[in-house]
């Protein structure tokens, strides 16, 4: 039986050669291509496919060649055969005569599955769609967008979202997906709308009500969004995020009393989160009870696995680095216990300092050096319990001088924490550390994308971005979390 197929195969790659050369060459003599069709449907037809038989006999009686139904035909026959490039060549020989054919298009994407090809499986996809919606059922076009999505086909990817969403029904992940990325565009009204149609389908689904409530909390409706958190929390009551955002409502809103209450609830109801500590620290702050705010602030960084925090007894009334442990942890794991040299611009009351010192920069020869405009008498008592100030390097006051006084190239890493007033300064800060790293060292920026939104010219992004431009090929992007303004990069 394997001798028989390897021969039909045989006549049948033959039978395929003779209808493309008859079409390429014979197109203007029928008697030649009808003969080359009639044969191939003879040989399809002894094989018992009958179908496909009666296509190439229908072909040989028309008076002229249809190309790109015999190019179509011809490439499926490849495609059987597992002669994937030559389908594809096939294809789009076809599609050159017919180039509106959603069926072409369907052809090709498949193809170029089978040859891993994704991203020209989505753009052939993405265009059979575009000219025959009914192509595709809505968990399919479900699929097609969260592929375009993941490629930053965005523009494509949102019209799938909204045939998955269309109608009266559709696919439920589809609707949060779409929502989240016109959150994340800004259009806050489409949005809000996406997950309005979630909840009057199903009133309960807490999701849909937290996600409602950022959509208010984005455009400052502060009373919907804490209805919205609220709603959320009484429909499940284990659903973290919305406590989470319920008080950062608050403190927003500086109803300091709330956030704290809601806070103790939240550690004696729910669990021990993290940012838990952090906004009741905040809060307690701006009550005046820094000792009790110092406390929970540590308890922010022993949850979050810092434990010398609460065994040195570091005292931070302010907490702007905690939240991106776990990231440090990720991406400066290889320099752990290194020799290596590091410099910080803006140290605050010194937590990503003291961090760095007992977690860090253990090795006995590393070395910190801190730079800020003025020491908070905090700082330098946090870095005393270290119990490694004298590996620390203390530069203080004009903030560039002392930068542009820093040997080049000599530090493995640079946090930049310093919030300077405008992006002209950003780009000078970028600039001078640039400088001072060393060839494959990284540079953590602690404000990427931070701007005031009541002056349009302190965007320290945009200055970051304009020195970074002007040695595009000389860097790569290490890490990058928008919710946290922070970008680290490699200086190649």
């Amino acid at each position: 039986m394997k001798h028989i197929s390897a021969v039909n195969s045989s006549y049948l790659a033959q039978a395929i050669i003779q209808c493309e050369r008859a079409i390429k060459t014979e197109t203007n003599h029928p008697e030649q291509w009808q003969t080359a069709f009639r044969n191939l449907g003879n040989l399809l037809q002894g094989r018992g496919d009958f179908d496909r038989a009666i296509v190439w006999h229908s072909l040989t009686l028309e008076s002229e060649v249809n190309l790109a139904e015999a190019y179509s035909q011809l490439g499926e026959l490849q495609a059987l055969e597992k002669n994937w490039l030559a389908a594809l060549n096939l294809f789009e020989t076809a599609l050159q005569y017919l180039p509106d054919s959603p069926l072409i298009y369907s052809s090709l994407a498949q193809i170029n599955g089978q040859l891993q090809r994704q991203d020209a499986e989505m753009e052939c996809w993405y265009k059979a769609t575009q000219l025959n919606p009914n192509l595709m059922n809505q968990q399919g076009y479900y699929k097609l967008a969260r592929a375009l999505e993941r490629r930053g086909k965005m523009s494509e990817a949102i019209a799938c979202y909204q045939q998955a969403t269309a109608g009266g029904e559709g696919v439920v992940a589809a609707f949060f997906d779409l929502g989240e990325i016109y959150q994340r565009q800004g259009k806050l009204d489409q949005a809000q709308d996406i997950y309005q149609k979630i909840l009057a389908a199903e009133p309960t689904e807490a999701r849909a009500q937290y996600k409602l409530g950022t959509v208010y909390l984005q455009k400052g409706c502060f009373e919907q969004a804490i209805d919205c958190f609220r709603q959320t929390i009484k429909d499940a009551p284990d659903f973290p995020w919305a406590y989470r955002d319920l008080v950062k409502t608050f403190l927003i809103l500086k109803r300091w009393d709330e956030a704290i209450s809601t806070c103790y609830a939240i550690l004696n109801l729910v669990e021990e989160y993290p940012w838990v500590y952090s906004h009741l620290g905040n809060a307690l702050r701006e009550k005046g009870r820094l000792s009790e705010a110092a406390v929970n602030f540590q308890k922010a960084c022993e949850q979050r696995g810092w434990h010398q925090c609460v065994a040195n007894n570091y005292f931070f009334t302010v907490d702007i680095f905690s939240h991106r442990i776990s990231i440090w942890l990720d991406h400066l794991k290889p320099l752990i216990g290194q020799a290596i040299k590091v410099l910080e611009v803006g140290c605050y009351q010194g937590m990503s300092s003291c961090w760095m010192l007992d977690r860090l920069l253990i090795e006995p020869t590393s070395q910190l050096t801190c730079i800020d405009r003025n020491f908070d008498p905090k700082f330098t008592e946090n870095i005393t319990k270290t119990g490694a100030a004298e590996r620390v390097t203390f530069l203080e006051g004009d903030i560039f001088q002392l930068m542009s006084g820093c040997a080049a190239n000599s530090f493995d890493l640079i946090n930049l924490q310093n919030r300077v007033q405008s992006s002209q300064h950003s780009e000078k800060n970028t600039e001078l550390a640039w400088k001072l790293v060393k060839p494959g060292g990284l540079i953590i920026f602690s404000h990427y994308g931070w701007h005031n939104p009541k002056s349009a010219p302190e965007n320290q992004r945009v200055g970051i971005d304009q020195f970074l431009n002007s040695v595009t090929d000389q860097w790569q992007r290490v890490h990058l979390s928008v919710p946290i303004f922070q970008l680290i990069i490699r200086k190649l």
